[in-house]
């Protein structure tokens, strides 16, 4: 047999084979390939804690819901639908859904400082939409872009106000990025008006996270907000970041922007896009809201990112921190300034002299760039060393009118005249700002804090102030009393605890030391009013305490953040 002859006898019996295995398949349908169909995507809510920007929303949706006789299901997206549209760009319902939306009616505010307004659904003619507008106020008429979807809401991008709310005051914005930038959100309102929303932000924090208190019987210890001693240029610590491209395969020719997240406007949605994944930055050059002597390091940092951003692999974050000298007038400033800062092209550190009228002495101030390099602030006559990259306050104008209003706050009043003792508890005191504040006329004071380094601080800040009477201790805040032996009759506790607030086992370790007064100091009221309804509802004890006061104060003028001090005395 030729070789020909056996590569087509092969032939004809692969062709045989092949011909049985697929008659084999039609007989028998199990044996056949199915198609796979497109596997469809479930939206899967994410769970957030209801004191969380985005918990609170919620509350403040369905606020708005009952206020126009509308149901949740009422205003339910398909977002479903939207996830599993198979258009690679803007497919058919994606399209109806985000969407421009003529003249929409701006009808609340919320406590984040964004308008919300109700719009037509695209899809379901029968029910509306609750829209998120960036920079809309109350009263607005505005154009706006959907441009996402939620279950309960859709967020948009404000395009233009077509007819301005009486609330609305342009003529008072001072920062060329304001409608960019996620900073300053109010700063077209007056500053009565911003006062008074923050005080209207505090009381609806009560009326959602506390109800069995009964907002209504609480309104008149509402008092009003606090105001900031200065409006701008108020803020010791900025933080500018940016980010690098995800995959930086060579080296960049344009230095990424170096600033703050972008809000509020539909073209850097694009613009993002087109700059090698950098994200959604807007690149600053000032902030307003900042102290002169950090524009001035930012424009140093600036400078100094521009000649090393290709070093860097991914993004960072850039701390400017001010820090606090007292000067001899005799000498030299620049001689004096010994602790390192934010230099200027010439190699020096940039400095902005002040005169402390109030104790007559000159400062200086510079900018810290390195996180673990101790600075010091002087507040109400005490003197406050940290480290730059730990939690203070950033706004020293207001301190000394809060530390007034929680000492005055903690005073137990003497029986039949007689001058008792007095003892103090700091719940998370950090490095010692309200224990040495309120130090004086008190026994004893005993601060506890989690973190060591703080602890020490505070140690140290005692005793450079000839604080005495002052003892801290390392630990939880929630199992602070075990160890407490001061008498609870004469002794008052200060809260300042972190945004989540207290946990229930410390609060109900707090009810049952029973002290005679406590002053919760908080920057997120809204876990606050949760804590104070626990307390005084759920605990043992807690029936026995009153609220005497609920107040703001401004610590962050122009934006929409207020923190809030809840006075309760035991009766």
């Amino acid at each position: 047999m030729t070789e020909t002859t056996t590569k087509a006898t092969s032939t004809v019996q692969q062709q045989t084979a092949d011909n049985k295995r697929l008659s084999s398949a039609v007989a028998d349908p199990a044996k056949q390939k199915k198609t796979k169909k497109p596997k469809l995507r479930k939206y899967k809510a994410k769970k957030v804690d209801p004191t969380s920007p985005m918990g609170v929303l919620e509350f403040e949706v369905d606020d708005l819901l009952k206020s126009q006789n509308l149901s949740r299901d009422e205003v339910l997206n398909d977002v479903t639908a939207i996830l599993n549209d198979t258009s690679k760009i803007d497919g058919p319902i994606t399209v109806q859904y985000h969407r421009m939306v003529k003249n929409v009616k701006v009808l609340e505010i919320t406590s984040n400082g964004n308008g919300l307004a109700l719009i037509a659904n695209p899809v379901e003619p029968e029910k509306k939409q609750v829209v998120i507008i960036p920079f809309g106020l109350p009263g607005d008429l505005v154009n706006i872009k959907v441009f996402k979807t939620h279950p309960y809401y859709v967020e948009s991008d404000l395009l233009d106000v077509v007819e301005t709310s009486p609330m609305r005051r342009d003529d008072l914005i001072k920062d060329k990025y304001f409608g960019k930038s996620s900073g300053s959100q109010l700063e077209f309102l007056t500053y009565d008006d911003q006062l008074k929303l923050k005080r209207n932000t505090i009381m609806n924090a009560y009326k959602f996270f506390a109800p069995k208190l009964n907002s209504e019987k609480l309104l008149p210890h509402f008092g009003t907000t606090i105001a900031s001693p200065l409006q701008f240029g108020y803020r010791t610590k900025i933080t500018p970041h940016f980010d690098m491209p995800r995959r930086k395969a060579k080296e960049l020719t344009e230095r990424p922007p170096l600033g703050f997240g972008q809000k509020g406007r539909p073209q850097w949605r694009k613009e993002t896009l087109d700059v090698g994944g950098h994200g959604s930055i807007l690149d600053i050059d000032e902030c307003v809201l900042a102290t002169e002597v950090l524009n001035k390091g930012l424009t140093n940092e600036r400078r100094k990112f521009e000649k090393e951003f290709n070093s860097y692999k991914k993004g960072a974050t850039i701390l400017l921190r001010e820090n606090t000298t007292i000067l001899d007038p005799s000498k030299p400033t620049l001689e004096q300034l010994t602790e390192e800062g934010s230099r200027d092209e010439n190699g020096d550190i940039s400095y902005v002299e002040v005169e402390d009228k109030e104790h007559n002495v000159k400062l200086a101030k510079t900018c810290v760039t390195n996180s673990r390099q101790i600075v010091t602030e002087y507040v109400d006559g005490y003197t406050f060393n940290f480290s730059a990259g730990e939690f203070f306050q950033n706004n020293n104008a207001i301190l000394p009118v809060v530390t007034k209003y929680v000492r005055d706050n903690l005073q137990i009043p003497n029986k039949d005249g007689k001058n008792e003792p007095r003892f103090l508890v700091d719940a998370y005191c950090g490095s010692g700002l309200f224990s040495i504040c309120s130090s004086k006329g008190v026994d004893k004071v005993i601060g506890v804090e989690i973190s060591a380094d703080s602890v020490s601080f505070a140690e140290k800040n005692a005793k450079a102030n000839d604080v005495e009477n002052c003892r801290f201790i390392v630990g939880k805040a929630e199992k602070l009393f075990e160890s407490i032996d001061t008498p609870n009759d004469r002794t008052s506790v200060i809260l300042d605890p972190p945004r989540k607030g207290c946990d229930e086992l410390f609060l109900k370790q707090l009810a049952a030391y029973n002290p005679a007064k406590i002053v919760y100091i908080s920057c997120n009221v809204h876990s606050q009013a949760r804590d104070v309804e626990y307390f005084l509802k759920e605990t043992e004890n807690g029936s026995s305490y009153k609220i005497e006061s609920i107040r703001g104060f401004d610590f962050f003028p122009q934006t929409h953040h207020v923190e809030s001090v809840c006075v309760m005395t035991r009766v």
